[in-house]
Parts: C-alpha cells; sequence; structure tokens
C-alpha cells in the first residue's frame, strides 16, 4: 500500500462531498469501532491520552489508538489562552498519523476539520434515530458547531424548520451560517436552503435577562439540542427541562464540549434527574419509570475521568450506557426488547455525553485514506 497525504484542503473537499451514502457508510465504520471497544474488550489495548503544557501556555495532546488492523496517534497543539477575551480562539491545529497492524506508516492527515468531523458523527450517530427534528437549538459557533449543524441538515434537512445558535458573538455565528451555506454551493446537496437561522447572542442582547429569556424559548421549543462549548460552568439550568413546561416535550440532547474535570456543559442535576426519576425513559436493565434511565456515552472510563459534570453528579456505572453497547442491544435484544429500545431512541429523552476516543480518529481515518484513494484526492509515495 502507497503513502498517501491528506491536507486540509483535501480532508475539507472530501467531507463537504458527502451525502446521506457516505454518511451511513462512516456510521457504520463508528459503530464498528465503538462496538470493538465496549464488546470485543478492545478497551483495554487504548492508551491513555497524554497532554503536556509548557510554560508559556501551549498545550500538547497525544491521543493514540489501537486496533487489530491498526495504530496511529493524533497530535493537537492547543494554544494560550487569548489576553483578550474578545479575541477568537485560534483553531487547533493537528496531524493524525497512521500505521497499519505491523507499524508500517500509511498516511497523514491533517486533523483541523476531520476532528471536528469525527466529533459530530458521533452525535449524529444518535439523531438519525429521531422521529422529531423541526426545531435544533445549537450552543457554539466553531468547527464542532459547524459539522454537527452539517451532518444533521445533509440528514434530515427537509424536516427541520429552525436552527437557533446560541453564542456570544453574533459575528462568529454569521460566519457559521454564512459556511454552512457555502458548503451547499460546495457539494451536492442543498442541506440549509430552507431552514430559518436565528441568533441569539449575549453581546447584542439588552440585558442578562433578556439573552436568558430568548435561550429558555428556544430550549423549551427544541428537538433536538447540541451542545459544543468548552464550558466552565452549565449552559443551561436543568429546571429548564425538568419544569412542567420543559417536559412538554422529549429531545436528544448531545454534549461533546467539555473534556476536562473543570468544564461542565450539562447541569449535573439533570443527569440526575434522568437516571434516577421518570424523567428518564430508558433503561436496559429495570424499569425506569421506577428507577430512573440512563444517560448515553463514548466511554464510561473516559468520561468518568474526563467530563465534569459526570463526576459532579456522582453517577454509577450502571447509569452509562456505552454507545458500542446500544450497539450490541440492537443486535442482539429480542423484539420486545427492541421496540422498547427503538422507542427510546426515536422519541424518548436521549442525553449523550461524549469525550472523543482515539479508536474514533483511527477508523475514521483509515476510512478517509481508502476514499481519497478511490477519488484520486491528495499526495501519494511510492514508499515511505
Amino acid at each position: 500500500m502507497d503513502f498517501s497525504v491528506l491536507s486540509d484542503r483535501n480532508v475539507k473537499f472530501l467531507l463537504v462531498s458527502f451525502g446521506k451514502g457516505e454518511i451511513a457508510s462512516m456510521t457504520n465504520t463508528l459503530e464498528a469501532a465503538f462496538s470493538s471497544y465496549s464488546i470485543d474488550n478492545e478497551s483495554q489495548y487504548q492508551p491513555h491520552r497524554q497532554a503536556v503544557a509548557r510554560p508559556d501556555g501551549q498545550i500538547t495532546l497525544f491521543m493514540p489508538a489501537t486496533l487489530s488492523d491498526g495504530v496511529s496517534v493524533k497530535i493537537v497543539g492547543v494554544p494560550p489562552p487569548q489576553s483578550s477575551q474578545k479575541a477568537l480562539a485560534p483553531p487547533l491545529r493537528g496531524v493524525l498519523v497512521l500505521c497499519d497492524e505491523q507499524g508500517k506508516c500509511i498516511g497523514i492527515v491533517n486533523s483541523e476539520e476531520f476532528t471536528a468531523f469525527r466529533t459530530a458523527l458521533g452525535s449524529v450517530l444518535l439523531y438519525r434515530y429521531r422521529t422529531r427534528t423541526e426545531h435544533i437549538v445549537m450552543f457554539g459557533a466553531g468547527k464542532q458547531a459547524l459539522w454537527h449543524l452539517r451532518l444533521a441538515l445533509v440528514l434530515k434537512g427537509s424536516d427541520v424548520q429552525t436552527v437557533t445558535i446560541v453564542n456570544r458573538s453574533a459575528t462568529r455565528v454569521q460566519q457559521l451560517i454564512d459556511r454552512l451555506h457555502q458548503m451547499d454551493d460546495e457539494g451536492s446537496i442543498k442541506a440549509a436552503a430552507n431552514v430559518k437561522f436565528t441568533i441569539v447572542d449575549s453581546e447584542s442582547s439588552s440585558t442578562p435577562a433578556a439573552f436568558q429569556d430568548s435561550t429558555r424559548a428556544a430550549i423549551e421549543q427544541s428537538d433536538v439540542i447540541f451542545c459544543t462549548t468548552p464550558s466552565k460552568k452549565p449552559i443551561f439550568p436543568a429546571e429548564w427541562l425538568t419544569s412542567k413546561e420543559g417536559r412538554r416535550k422529549t429531545r436528544y440532547i448531545s454534549a461533546i464540549g467539555s473534556y476536562k474535570l473543570d468544564m461542565q456543559e450539562i447541569d449535573p442535576t439533570l443527569l440526575q434527574a434522568i437516571t434516577t426519576t421518570d424523567l428518564g425513559s430508558y433503561d436496559p436493565g429495570q424499569d425506569s419509570k421506577k428507577h430512573g434511565g440512563v444517560i448515553l456515552v463514548d466511554s464510561r472510563e473516559a468520561c468518568a475521568l474526563e467530563a465534569g459534570e459526570i463526576a459532579e453528579a456522582k453517577l454509577s456505572t450502571d447509569k452509562m450506557l456505552e454507545l458500542g453497547e446500544l450497539v450490541n442491544l440492537q443486535k442482539t435484544g429480542d423484539q420486545k426488547a427492541n421496540e422498547k429500545l427503538e422507542a427510546w431512541l426515536a422519541d424518548g429523552l436521549v442525553l449523550y455525553k461524549g469525550v472523543g476516543l482515539g479508536i474514533m480518529d483511527l477508523a475514521l481515518g483509515k476510512s478517509l485514506l481508502d476514499l481519497a484513494r478511490e477519488r484520486d484526492i491528495g499526495s501519494r509515495l511510492d514508499e515511505f
């Protein structure tokens, strides 16, 4: 096999071209990786990610992964904090190095756009089951937000009526909306063409109370909530969803922005309510009306060690269901169990918390290299 190099431009070109078929193929790849992690004991062969902090505040992340058919490591640079709070944070630069099972390097992939895509795809694994997706609320306006919305709209754009984007800066949100329309022009699907976008930003709101009121109204109307911010505190209170008005609808909630113990996007009180009261509508092991439901995670261990809201809520391991375990339940359950599971995924309150796993990079990176070879995209060396 030759050695391939995919630049950021190559990666963007490939990902923007994805329609429902390519997304389905990548989703199948990701499901298989999650299943191997949770069911086939691959979790024991995954090294822990490492972070090295320099005196100037520069942080470098090293994220290795292994599977039976390959090895990878992703290196990401996190710039020092900005001196001005209004300054836009620079993008995270990085590279994914991919090897075969014998350690022979088969390619490198610029990981800036790729990481946002693979994280969003984890959320889309569950989003695709939803019956109602008319009203989406997005917290954040970075690349993660971009790819969550792009994939959601490609899959269900004809069903989506409104997208409300909550962010500090309206300018950043408008850039996101413009980029979504640009993707429509560059790709084969006009995913955002018929969607009404609304901006809720704290900078131009007349008062903090007005910003809160607008945000709460959007959440109470929502069918889907995507959270993509590295927030230090919950971005909305649990009461907005546990109140009588909040319970009027069920929702799919995805939270992927917090990845350290000092970060929280979701109110821990909401996690406790889902897992201990009838607000949680599914538990594979017992009656959720009596004992509460579960939340979905990419990895119990990783979320317990890295997600602030999980640690604060003090969730027991039996109240977290890994995506790989979910895939296994779908394959092995009897008809009654599958009907219960499918009803929850389609119409129940589903909350997913992900911190990201190296096997996601490995599995999807190899698939992207294969697709690039098929379409003759990127640079290649006969030997390396």
